[in-house]
């Protein structure tokens, strides 16, 4: 009778050694992402350099690799889902963790769809897009803006091509995993550099 005794302590012990339940996934990064590089702002319609946007009209889901998703979603990204948006008035990406982060790669298909027109719209004349700060990423204009009341809220937006701008955002009321939880701004610039970087080398 003392060997089934022995044989169950054993298993035990086993247990207790390896642990119990699913492994929790590894963090994909080693070491939180570097900030995104911004620059002086810029005319508002200078687009020295235009953006090739066949790739972001056809399969905009695949221009966040799986590093960038962790840099910008979350970290693990294991559980981060991507869902296309082809219908106006935004076409795009977001990509979705549950019960976190929504962060969206989108192109206006309707007024305001160039910096200058975001610029010049009632929201902003009405000072509902502050704060609002200008600036640019890859030698593009960019603006960060604040909506919905709330500075929790960040859009950037990027003037990408003579008459196209493309907007990016981070929203979510908690965002475990995500390395921009208290800098949604830079979390939105981060994705922006991602993105245009790979619309760059396509």
């Amino acid at each position: 009778m003392r060997t089934p005794a022995l044989g169950c302590a054993a298993l035990v012990a086993a247990s207790l050694l390896t642990g119990c339940g699913p492994s929790t996934p590894e963090r994909v990064l080693a070491q939180p992402p570097a900030p995104a590089q911004t620059g002086a702002p810029l005319p508002l319609d200078q687009v020295d350099k235009p953006l090739d946007l066949a790739k972001f009209d056809t399969d905009p889901c695949s221009l966040l690799t799986k590093d960038q998703v962790a840099a910008v979603v979350a970290d693990p990204p294991s559980d981060v889902k991507p869902f296309r948006t082809a219908t106006a008035p935004r076409y795009g990406c977001s990509w979705v963790a549950p019960l976190g982060a929504n962060a969206t790669a989108s192109k206006p298909a309707e007024r305001p769809q160039t910096l200058t027109e975001l610029a010049e719209s009632p929201a902003r004349k009405r000072d509902m897009f502050e704060p609002w700060t200008e600036t640019s990423i890859d030698g593009l204009p960019a603006i960060i803006y604040h909506q919905r009341g709330s500075t929790d809220a960040c859009t950037v937006a990027v003037q990408v091509t003579d008459q196209q701008m493309l907007t990016f955002e981070i929203i979510g009321k908690d965002l475990p995993r995500n390395y921009w939880a208290n800098d949604r701004c830079g979390g939105a610039a981060k994705m922006a550099e991602a993105v245009i970087g790979n619309l760059r080398q396509n």
